[in-house]
């Protein structure tokens, strides 16, 4: 970085004493009269980061790369920046453009990969940490985290081999050490992988992966029937995310929230359908909705269904986003009921604009929009597609409440909810009343689709869903597992959709009874209402 005067020489010399504050200090005082000098910026953007300010950081930064676009170490910490303050989606272009320097692309890809993680985009993440091998083929945290991306992956050979190339050199590597375990688990080596994941939940790891750690020893003490140890790392793998993290606590005027359920029963109740204005808008080929209580058998289902030469599936994308902001939450809500047809077309129109953005296989002609808990707006789905088909799946409201508790979640959204017991068994009777009480007054075909019948009659229940869908019966359905290898799949249930068809999760609640049972309870109006025994 040129200095111009002593002053700038003063600062650049802070900096590398690693005498933050002064340089800070510096910087200040000369900006006050040249506001516009880059390199006082670019050093207090520097010095602010390692301070913590990272406002005023991201601020320098942003100005010195908008104002010199050539200068991509800017980019670079303002890319790395943005990162670490959640801010996605805004990080790419600065670490992109970084990424084109040569002397930077090691560590500009690596901070891609990571943002790219986050962002649910894994085949690309994966192709950043590939080229950061490239050009550095030591750099172990970058073979970790592709590591542990393969493994989500299902890539189980690739996944071991560079976790294991990782645990050579650095043998105290958490990221590969902890997928080194997960591999372990998956293949029936329970007691390898308690031992190393014993030996990290010890460790210094914060919180967050002291979570991650805990809820892999639960599922390792599942698999070894150890039914309270199961349970008592799972709950206090939850607990430290409910105690700790940023997201723990549910938003409940959050798109999924409980006071938005509510605010959506009450307003369903003086608005029912039969009174709004009429849409006649209608396509050859309206998107169909598969929802369901998460953890109820979607991704198996949308994984079988993708494997059908004319369905295309898109997995868990809020495609109602722009729908939701406009027509639905604040004040909006109370003109749905009476919109006229042409904001029906308008809104129809901007979720259609942010379907096509997805697609990948435009010749499909039935498409299907796979989002669990659009259960909440079945009411929107009837409001701007009341001919479209809805499908339902259903699982034992015990085993999908007890489930979704043993899961490990983004927490984003209703997931939070998650994190307890009581709220996961509250949010499942709030929900359902709602998506019920919404299927029996609106004009939708639907089909409901228990998980339980589907597992054990899995080519009778698909050949009635295909049928359902209008299309023709294909056995490439049924080699769903082979066409899962090509795809990337970003559900919690992964690992599941690439094992044979089993039953064993049927009636799981059973081995909890003892620590779940008077939670569980509460949900027998569900138990008797879809059909389950009660014991």
């Amino acid at each position: 970085m040129p200095v111009a005067d002593p002053k700038l020489e003063q600062a650049s010399a802070c900096l590398q004493a690693r005498d933050s504050a002064g340089c800070l200090a510096i910087c200040n005082e000369l900006l006050i009269n040249q506001p516009g000098l880059l390199p006082a910026r670019h050093m207090r953007g520097i010095a602010a980061a390692s301070l913590g300010n990272t406002d005023l950081a991201i601020s320098d930064f942003f100005h010195v790369w908008s104002t010199q676009p050539t200068n991509l170490r800017a980019a670079l910490g303002l890319g790395s920046l943005l990162r670490k303050a959640d801010r996605l989606e805004e990080a790419l272009a600065p670490l992109e453009a970084a990424r084109l320097n040569p002397d930077l692309e090691v560590s500009a890809r690596y901070e891609l990969g990571r943002v790219l993680t986050r962002l649910r985009r894994p085949v690309e993440a994966m192709n950043e940490y590939r080229g950061v091998l490239r050009r550095n083929p030591d750099h172990a945290d970058a073979a970790a985290n592709l590591a542990f991306l393969l493994e989500r992956a299902n890539r189980l050979g690739e996944a071991e081999t560079r976790a294991d190339l990782v645990l050579r050199l650095k043998p105290d590597n958490f990221m590969a050490a902890l997928t080194k375990a997960i591999l372990e688990r998956r293949r029936g080596d329970t007691d390898s992988a308690l031992r190393r994941l014993e030996t990290l939940a010890k460790g210094p790891a914060g919180f967050l992966n002291r979570s991650i750690v805990l809820d892999q020893l639960g599922q390792c003490h599942e698999q070894a029937e150890a039914w309270t140890d199961a349970f008592d790392a799972y709950r206090e793998s939850n607990q430290l995310l409910r105690e700790r993290h940023p997201l723990g606590e549910p938003a409940p005027m959050g798109s999924y929230g409980l006071g938005t359920v509510k605010a959506f029963q009450e307003w369903l109740q003086t608005n029912p359908p039969h009174a709004w204005s009429t849409n006649t808008c209608a396509t050859p080929n309206e998107p169909v909705f598969l929802i369901g209580f998460p953890r109820s058998g979607t991704t198996l289902l949308d994984q079988a269904l993708s494997a059908h030469p004319d369905v295309e599936v898109l997995e868990e994308h809020e495609f109602f986003g722009e729908v939701r902001r406009q027509w639905v939450e604040g004040n909006a809500l109370s003109r749905l009921a009476s919109m006229s047809q042409e904001e029906i077309d308008a809104a129809r129109g901007v979720y259609f604009d942010a379907m096509r953005s997805k697609r990948t296989r435009s010749e499909c002609g039935i498409v299907v929009d796979k989002l669990p808990l659009n259960l909440v707006y079945l009411f929107l789905i009837h409001r701007l597609f009341p001919r479209s088909r809805v499908i339902l799946m259903v699982r034992d409201p015990r085993d999908a409440c007890l489930s979704c508790y043993f899961q490990s979640f983004d927490l984003q959204g209703a997931m939070p909810y998650f994190l307890d017991l009581r709220d996961t068994v509250n949010y499942y009777n709030q929900v359902m009343k709602l998506a019920i009480d919404t299927k029996g007054v609106i004009a939708n075909p639907h089909m409901t689709v228990q998980y339980e019948r589907m597992v054990s009659n899995f080519e009778g229940v698909l050949r009635e869903l295909i049928a359902f869908l209008g299309a023709e019966w294909t056995p490439e359905v049924l080699d769903y597992r082979q066409k899962s290898q090509e795809r990337v799949i970003s559900t919690p249930s992964y690992q599941q959709v690439g094992l044979p068809l089993y039953t064993r999760s049927i009636g799981r609640w059973r081995h909890f009874r003892e620590q779940a049972e008077t939670e569980l309870s509460n949900l027998s109006q569900w138990v008797d209402y879809f059909g389950y025994s009660k014991d």
